[in-house]
């Protein structure tokens, strides 16, 4: 998960030429990573008192509106260039597909691990079997039992389902796909976004099964937002402000952290999401850090889509760690500072030796197995 206008998180994808330096997006891979880090914050709350995230899940529709800048600007040309679904579909599959099968491994492994163990979710073999296969699969579980999760054996990856169904409806849809058009869509999701927020007071929702269509709302207006911000940029070169990035990486930090409750929590989600986040967006393409930062910038790139898909598994496996370590008078957030230090630094190795190397072989074996199957 090079190419024209890719971040570092998307740079291997297709094992392509490299591409010119002022073509990544290094502003919006620091976006990635502290969006990233939040995440983590967020799901590992305890860890980290007092520094808290609640609004750790607005991540998730940062990610789509970046999503669709990065894949419009690296993909619209070789659209038009003749680059079919089929060819689209297995790029964004090799980029997606392995981390995301490492954490269902994972989280198979926690929950198996969990049948001998306090088992706090009544799991059995039964139900097991049922969502490793369709974790494996890449599908999500509709069942409420033993847990009322899309993706029970790694929650987080409900995202990236719905991800990649929207990748395939753009590329499906992408020749009637008019910026004229777009703006409807986003307007008519966005309505649907902020439909749902005052209903439940929060965008935290999409994980389940009752509430997919407003993950896939959340879905469709981020990534159509993404997209028509991609076919706006000024054709200009990018000016270096480390003082510009640090306040767009800062306000996102701000919104992630943002403590509001109540009906002031569904006032800061909705300004986040259909206001904020698109600004934020758009200026992240505009402006790169300078070199110093940018290398900053590129690791948090690098390492944000690993910590994402791996992290609630592997906080599972920490959990007995960490035990061990407050015992012995570590606590929070001292504690989940070094948790994180570890989990980025783990995350660089598996990007570099792991994920990496299987995308590079897949990109080349994969349109060769194709090429000889059409042959035979």
């Amino acid at each position: 998960m090079p190419q024209p206008g890719s971040s570092a998180l998307d740079t291997p994808m297709m094992g392509a030429a490299a591409v010119p330096e002022g073509r990544v997006f290094h502003t919006l891979d620091a976006l990635r990573g502290i969006a990233a880090i939040g995440v983590v914050v967020f799901h590992m709350a305890q860890l980290f008192t007092p520094i808290a995230a609640p609004g750790g899940y607005l991540a998730v529709d940062l990610f789509y509106m970046m999503s669709g800048v990065v894949l419009s600007h690296a993909y619209e040309a070789r659209f038009r260039a003749g680059m079919g679904t089929l060819d689209f579909m297995r790029a964004r599959l090799i980029r997606l597909y392995p981390l995301y099968l490492l954490g269902a491994l994972f989280g198979i492994a926690v929950t198996v691990a969990s049948l001998h163990g306090r088992n706090i979710n009544n799991w059995n073999s039964s139900s097991l079997m049922q969502a490793a296969w369709l974790a494996v699969l890449f599908l999500p579980n509709f069942s409420t039992r033993p847990v009322n999760e899309l993706f029970p054996l790694n929650i987080p990856c409900w995202s990236l389902f719905l991800e990649v169904l929207v990748n395939l409806l753009f590329v499906v849809f992408w020749p009637l796909l008019t910026s004229r058009r777009l703006i409807v869509t986003s307007l008519l999701t966005g309505g649907a976004v902020g439909l749902a927020i005052v209903h439940q007071g929060s965008i935290d929702q999409g994980s389940i099964g009752s509430s997919f269509i407003v993950g896939l709302a959340r879905t469709v207006f981020g990534f159509s937002v993404g997209v028509l911000i991609a076919r706006h940029i000024p054709r200009v070169p990018r000016r270096e402000s480390n003082f510009k990035v640090l306040a767009i990486v800062a306000v996102v930090a701000v919104a992630i952290a943002g403590w509001p409750q109540g009906e002031l929590r569904a006032t800061w989600d909705a300004a986040c999401v259909l206001v904020v986040f698109p600004l934020l967006v758009y200026c992240g393409t505009l402006v790169d850090p300078g070199w110093r930062l940018r290398r900053l910038a590129t690791f948090l790139g690098v390492t944000s889509y690993a910590v994402y898909v791996l992290h609630s598994p592997l906080s599972a496996m920490l959990n007995s760690a960490t035990r061990i370590f407050a015992g012995g008078g570590i606590g929070a957030p001292f504690l989940g500072v070094a948790v994180l230090a570890v989990l980025l630094a783990g995350c660089w190795l598996v990007d570099r030796y792991i994920d990496m190397p299987i995308r590079r072989q897949l990109s080349r074996i994969v349109p060769k197995m194709e090429a000889l199957r059409a042959g035979s």
